[in-house]
């Protein structure tokens, strides 16, 4: 009897396709484990702005701890995500965190929606965030990044060194501000910066700074400048990106300069 090779065409095809379904990738909280650092933005166009620069330890199977560095309408301090915390991940790769944040205004709850990225060797480089707010009475919007620090032993200041791209935004319902340039690190302690800075539609003007940098143990860090008309900047910062002995591929920032200002100033850089 013969087979018409359309047929056969035909049960190859479902065979393929059988295959590549039983073959689909699939997530759990194992792929989200480890320690990451976190920076999100909460805008809202209308009122004092929002910044938050912390630390998500991940235990790849439920709990979840670590802390943030926040400025909230003009007020700086830090709240930790206390015991009970927890995380969870769905088979597609998005998931969600109940997060217990204790600090000076008390114990919150709060709910965290995020998508896994660039997973590798089974674990997630990255994970994109978005807070979800019931608050009848906040009308900002939080979204950001948390990136795999990937550390093995404690930080030291050997792990920021070189040459780094810079990107700052100001988050603002006044006049808006963004400054590029590069940040270099000596690995010991001196820091160096040359930028290009924009304040609305101003003339763009270009500047080098100054200063000193510390790191944790923990991969976070801060950044003290003295600018070329003499005033200071101050940053949080957390590395993430450590390979085995080798330097941050990246480093998430907070302005801490002044909290009481109604804007932020948060931002990123690269490893050149």
């Amino acid at each position: 009897m013969l087979i018409r090779k359309s047929s056969v065409l035909v049960v190859l095809l479902m065979l393929f396709a059988l295959t590549s379904i039983s073959g689909a990738v699939t997530y759990t909280a194992a792929n989200v484990k480890g320690s990451y650092s976190a920076l999100v933005n909460a805008y809202s166009g209308a009122a004092s702005e929002q910044a938050w620069l912390g630390i998500l330890n991940f235990d790849g199977i439920s709990a979840v701890s670590g802390y943030f560095t926040i400025i909230d309408s003009g007020n700086l301090f830090v709240g930790t995500i206390s015991s009970g915390s927890t995380y969870s991940v769905s088979p597609n790769g998005s998931g969600s965190m109940t997060l217990n944040l204790t600090s000076n205004k008390g114990t919150q709850t709060g709910q965290i929606a995020f998508a896994l990225n660039s997973v590798s060797a089974s674990i997630a480089k990255s994970l994109q965030l978005l807070v979800i707010n019931t608050s009848a009475n906040d009308s900002h919007v939080h979204a950001g990044t948390a990136n795999s620090i990937n550390l093995s032993g404690a930080a030291t200041a050997a792990k920021l060194k070189g040459t780094y791209s810079i990107l700052l935004n100001w988050w603002t319902t006044d006049t808006q501000q963004g400054l590029v340039g590069t940040i270099k690190f000596d690995g010991v302690s001196k820091v160096t910066l040359s930028f290009t800075d924009q304040l609305a539609e101003q003339t763009a003007t270009t500047g080098t700074d100054s200063g000193t940098y510390s790191v944790n143990s923990d991969g976070s860090g801060s950044i003290s400048l003295t600018l070329s008309n003499g005033t200071t900047m101050q940053f949080d910062l957390v590395m993430n990106s450590i390979a085995g002995t080798s330097v941050a591929k990246g480093i998430q920032l907070l302005d801490v300069t002044n909290p009481s200002s109604s804007s932020v100033d948060t931002g990123t850089a690269v490893y050149e």
